[in-house]
């Protein structure tokens, strides 16, 4: 019972830390650098501010912060369930192994091909629907945002036992489809060529509904005068999207590129449930690898260092996106 309380315990003394401490600093700071001038009432707008943040803060300190910090520790170590000697110090050694190993590579590359196939398509397709759905009456508008956002609410186990359904290599729905036009079945998930398309494909099929949303709100917002000035100068429908509604809509698609590069790499599930890294690894993703080693052969302080420099490529992929799509944007 008392194991059960620790974290609580832990977690009231984050929220008096960041009540207490970051006020304080930030009040010294504006004295030094501003002088005695309205001290009390930044210290106010300080300690108010952060007693709302507090208890989000001391939460990601225990769940988020603190486990990040006990991965990159313990991938600096050669920790193992398995190991009969103690757990030793062994610095870089775990990233000097990794960045050697074709392997890691590999799955690196099929996690960016996966990347590369889902996410500009999907971002595609979310705001070519929003602008659709926006021209609909606002009963029919509710009624397709829900269903497009629908897959999203059902959980992935469900939904790759559809997809194993609709794929599978005997009488699945697919080669049902084929072979009413005339073609051979194909064995989708056996098959090199086809497992890691068929996966991407049924992203773009089904994991739109967040980005729908999002560009509804975005695209929904613009005023309907822009649009009518652009009638009245003969605008044809290409030149008013590339000339309105894109630039416009511009930081939701930050966003949405953003966060589907950031769940595209993150991607486990398809292999863990559907392929199991086949055929021949070709689903075989990073984060699957990181399971791989971390259940399976009990290397926990290597897993670990995997997943810290799968961390490192999802920041510098995003810093680089966001740079390049957030030029000119006002927020």
């Amino acid at each position: 019972m008392r194991l059960l309380v620790y974290p609580f315990w832990y977690l009231a003394g984050l929220i008096a830390f960041w009540t207490v401490i970051p006020p304080l600093f930030f009040t010294i700071a504006d004295w030094l650098r501003c002088g005695r001038m309205r001290l009390l009432q930044r210290h106010r707008q300080w300690f108010w501010a952060y007693t709302f943040l507090a208890c989000a803060l001391a939460w990601a300190t225990l769940f988020m912060f603190y486990p990040l910090l006990k991965a990159f520790m313990q991938s600096l170590t050669d920790f193992s369930l398995t190991s009969a000697t103690a757990t030793h110090w062994i610095g870089l050694k775990n990233y000097t192994d990794i960045l050697a190993d074709p392997f890691w590579w590999h799955t690196l590359w099929v996690t960016f091909l996966y990347m590369a196939g889902t996410v500009p398509i999907s971002v595609l397709l979310s705001m070519v629907l929003a602008v659709q759905i926006l021209k609909q009456p606002p009963p029919l508008q509710t009624a397709f945002k829900a269903a497009l956002y629908l897959p999203g609410v059902v959980s992935f186990v469900v939904s790759a036992a559809i997809l194993k359904w609709i794929f599978h290599s005997g009488g699945g729905f697919a080669n049902a489809v084929l072979d009413y036009f005339g073609y051979a079945a194909q064995n989708w998930f056996g098959d090199p060529n086809l497992a890691l398309p068929v996966l991407i494909a049924m992203v773009w099929l089904s994991a739109n509904g967040v980005g729908i949303i999002i560009y509804c709100a975005a695209i929904g917002n613009i005023p309907p005068a822009y649009y009518e000035v652009s009638k009245i100068d003969g605008a044809s429908a290409w030149a008013t999207f590339f000339s309105i509604t894109w630039p416009l809509a511009k930081p939701a698609t930050i966003y949405v590129t953003i966060v589907g590069l950031i769940a595209s790499f993150q991607v486990f599930a398809p292999a863990m449930l559907i392929t199991g890294g086949g055929p021949l690894k070709t689903t075989y993703f990073t984060n699957y690898h990181i399971y791989r080693t971390f259940y399976y052969e009990n290397n926990f302080g290597l897993a670990s260092a995997m997943a810290v420099l799968l961390m490192l490529v999802i920041i510098a992929v995003s810093i680089v996106n966001y740079r390049w799509l957030a030029t000119d944007v006002e927020y």
